[in-house]
């Protein structure tokens, strides 16, 4: 069975959902749809970025990998490098030969381009709900008042990005890929981590 792989977050009160969007070719389409339910800021280079972040700090970011200035795998590193930042990162990017270091790198979903904007909407809205999940299973934890739990409480499941041990790297032969996107209603994108090898094959759900 696929196996979610955990991301480590720091888990608190829902705070209003804000948007980091940061792609300098980024289509005036998705703006204006994004803005008329989610408060965004749309910046187009890495250290515009880094400043956003510790300005406020977003629900979500969403950031190409390949940036004129910067990079898209250095901003994820950095919203994920502290506990206390439960920023999720949504990875966007024509590119498959980055996908693994993305993933690597602790991004919560990626979403290939081309893409229609409803998809894009999608892969918010399921990112969203699955950190609203987990803030809900954190607070019910600290009711519970078990050391345990709470101890174990930054490794909730939060991203999309799901392990299939049946997936085997048509390169290396490993198993235990990564499935990241889907490709179409029949295949999907698929990473392996350890000799970065990115292709598509049917769905293993």
């Amino acid at each position: 069975m696929p196996t979610p792989m955990p991301v480590p977050v720091r888990l608190e009160a829902v705070d209003p959902i804000s948007i980091l969007f940061v792609d300098p070719g980024v289509e005036d389409s998705y703006l204006p749809m994004l803005r008329r339910r989610y408060e965004v800021t749309a910046v187009a280079s890495e250290e515009q970025a880094v400043r956003a972040l510790k300005a406020f700090q977003p629900t979500l970011l969403i950031t190409e990998l390949a940036l004129p200035e910067g990079d898209g795998i250095s901003l994820c590193r950095h919203s994920k490098s502290s506990e206390a930042n439960a920023t999720s990162v949504l990875a966007i990017t024509s590119s498959t030969e980055r996908v693994p270091e993305a993933l690597k790198a602790g991004c919560d979903a990626v979403l290939m381009k081309p893409f229609a904007p409803n998809l894009l909407h999608a892969r918010i809205g399921l990112l969203l709900r699955l950190r609203a999940k987990a803030l809900q299973e954190r607070a019910m934890w600290q009711r519970a008042k078990s050391a345990y739990l709470i101890d174990h409480s930054h490794r909730i499941m939060t991203g999309t990005n799901v392990v299939c041990h049946e997936a085997v790297c048509p390169s290396c032969g490993q198993g235990d890929a990564v499935s990241f996107d889907a490709a179409s209603h029949r295949r999907m994108w698929y990473a392996c981590l350890p000799c970065e090898k990115v292709w598509m094959a049917p769905r293993r759900d």
